[in-house]
């Protein structure tokens, strides 16, 4: 208790500091004094004003003689125009010091001047606080004597007091059993709400078995084709493999012929170069021995024909293994491309059915979600097993549902600051209204002001008029007595008949012009007021609804904090704690706890069944 008392201490001193330095400093000050100087400063600044004017017109005079002067005459006038202009500076010069020092001493005065602003403050707070105690004082002693009358009189009826405990006992048993049926018919409201949350959260179990029973069933058959697909791309490499091998045993087989056939052309082509030695030898021969040899020449021109064939032969068997040679690496290299392709393919095909597979939900998640629908409704509404409540908060889950419950306290906190704005921009919308209605209420007490006077001033009007009118008759009839003047009068009646009836049509339109957009505003008021009930009704709504975060908040609220001080963490509950500390929600804590008193409670049921009596 002492430490509230020495804060209020220090409160007050605070709060009284500003003025006792304000009226310090004031009275210190000495305004009358200051404000004489300051006259006379401004009285010499005005004077040093209009004799610089002065000075600057004779300046202004002295140039103008000085340029229309001749070249001669200028000599004599430059040293006096000169002269004047530097006595010109000098009392400029002399006047912005004046200045200057008027200005620095006020400014060294004024520069250690407190703000009056807080003091001020403080002082209206004060009476606004001390206005307010006094109300509540007179109401207390009103109240005081109220009682003390009520007390009074209740000293001698007894039979009154127990006539009414009788009353009251009575009153108490009816507004029991009409709790007893709104208990219940909430309760009802609320096991079919929590009912029909029940089977929308079923559904949606259901529907999440369903997608994981599909998405088994997707992979399941990916599975079997990706191992179809395995199975094919091993069987295609093991035809591309053995394809290839005997390619390949048939491309070294040839390539084997090929060179075999090149030695054996290189063998004859050597065989050639010696039969051709010796053919030319034996021509040579056969120029010493023409007759003698002509049989061996035979021989060997038939042996040398004999291989040349076998040479050209071997050329085009070997021109024709290239070829085949070449034709059967090409149709080996597209068949390797076509493979590729096929394995490309494949392996895309994979790809896709790998993220399918991913994008599909695993039965984890789907625990997940089953564990998580639990505990929304052990929060949400209170709704949950033990056997699955002990499922959901064993172990390491409970990590989990901890965070879940915060989650879940931070989107309350976050819906109760969006429902705070709501709030505020109600009030506003709610005080522009109001500031419209007073528009609108002080433009008609206007118009009707106007009206009025317009109409006051027309009947003047009209009274001057019928008077001149009286008077005019009477001393033409007076004058000239005669049938031609009476006539005359009758005319000049007529006249202001028709005048006065042209007037009172002019009147009467804008009478109504005045009537109409008097009904106008009045319908923008009607609209204005029943827009102010549908904001008020608004406001209500969304202080209930505040009201009932509030509990839910606090319930979630209440629950963190038995959890973590059964684990040992005492800062994060003063941390959930510290998130009520506001003004707004000390005033929502205050209804709550209202609605929850149970004497404020029964006092309410009292006035309501009054009401209904």
């Amino acid at each position: 208790m002492e430490a509230p008392q020495g804060g209020s201490e220090r409160d007050k001193t605070i709060s009284t500091s500003p003025v006792s330095l304000v009226s310090n400093f004031w009275k210190e000050f000495e305004l009358e004094k200051e404000k004489s100087v300051l006259d006379e400063q401004g009285l010499r600044i005005a004077e040093n004003q209009e004799n610089s004017q002065k000075n600057r017109r004779k300046l202004a005079e002295s140039t103008r003689d000085f340029k229309k002067a001749s070249s001669d005459e200028k000599l004599g006038l430059f040293n006096s125009l000169l002269k004047g202009f530097q006595e010109e500076v000098d009392n400029l010069t002399k006047r912005a010091k004046f200045g200057e020092n008027a200005f620095l001493n006020i400014y060294q005065k004024l520069y250690e001047a407190p703000d009056p602003y807080p003091a001020l403050a403080s002082i209206s707070e004060q009476d606004l606080k001390l206005s307010e105690l006094e109300s509540e004082s007179r109401k207390m002693k009103v109240e005081l004597e109220e009682f003390r009358t009520e007390a009074a009189h209740l000293k001698n009826q007894q039979a009154t007091i127990r006539r009414l405990e009788e009353r009251n006992r009575q009153l108490e048993q009816q507004m029991e059993e009409k709790v007893k049926e709104i208990v219940e018919m909430k309760q009802r409201s609320l096991a079919e709400e929590n009912q029909k949350t029940l089977e929308v959260l079923k559904e949606r179990e259901q529907s999440l078995q369903d997608q994981l029973r599909q998405a088994k069933e997707s992979v399941a058959t990916i599975q079997k084709l990706h191992e179809l697909a395995q199975s094919q791309l091993f069987e295609v490499r093991a035809q591309s493999e053995e394809e290839w091998a005997s390619k390949q045993s048939e491309v070294n087989f040839l390539m084997d012929e090929v060179e075999r056939a090149q030695t054996r052309l290189h063998s004859l082509e050597r065989e050639k170069g010696v039969l051709r030695s010796q053919l030319q030898s034996a021509n040579e021969e056969i120029e010493d021995k023409k007759g003698d040899n002509s049989d061996s020449t035979s021989i060997l021109e038939s042996s040398l024909s004999t291989k040349e064939k076998l040479i050209s032969e071997l050329n085009m068997e070997l021109h024709n293994i290239e070829t085949t040679l070449t034709n059967e690496r090409e149709q080996h290299i597209n068949e390797i491309k076509k493979l590729n392709i096929l394995l490309n393919e494949k392996e895309a095909a994979l790809e896709e059915m790998k993220k399918e597979l991913q994008a599909k939900p695993t039965e984890k998640l789907v625990d997940d979600l089953r564990k998580k629908v639990k505990i929304l409704q052990a929060v949400g509404y209170n709704s949950i097993e033990a056997e699955d409540w002990e499922v959901a908060t064993s172990g390491e889950e409970m990590s989990k549902m901890e965070s879940l419950l915060l989650d879940k306290n931070r989107k309350m906190e976050h819906e109760l600051t969006q429902l705070k704005v709501k709030i505020s921009e109600k009030v506003t919308s709610l005080e522009t209204a109001e500031g419209k209605i007073t528009e609108l209420t002080a433009k008609v007490n206007e118009q009707q002001k106007l009206i009025q006077k317009l109409e006051d001033d027309i009947l003047k009007g009209y009274s001057s008029k019928d008077r001149k009118g009286s008077l005019f008759d009477a001393w033409d009839l007076s004058e000239a007595g005669g049938v031609e003047l009476s006539e005359n009068a009758d005319q000049k009646h007529v006249s202001l008949d028709q005048d006065q009836s042209s007037m009172l049509k002019v009147i009467c339109n804008q009478r109504d012009r005045f009537r109409a957009r008097l009904r106008e505003t009045e319908e923008e008021v009607r609209q204005l007021k029943e827009k102010i009930g549908v904001l008020a009704a608004d406001l209500e709504k969304t202080k209930a609804d505040n009201v009932k975060l509030y509990g839910k908040i606090r319930y979630v609220q209440d629950y963190n904090l038995e959890k973590v001080v059964s684990r040992g963490s005492k800062k994060h509950a003063e941390d959930l704690e510290s998130g009520f500390a506001s003004d707004v929600e000390s005033k929502y804590k205050k209804i709550y706890e209202d609605d929850i008193n149970p004497f404020a409670a029964f006092s309410k049921k009292v006035v309501f069944f009054e009401l209904i009596c």
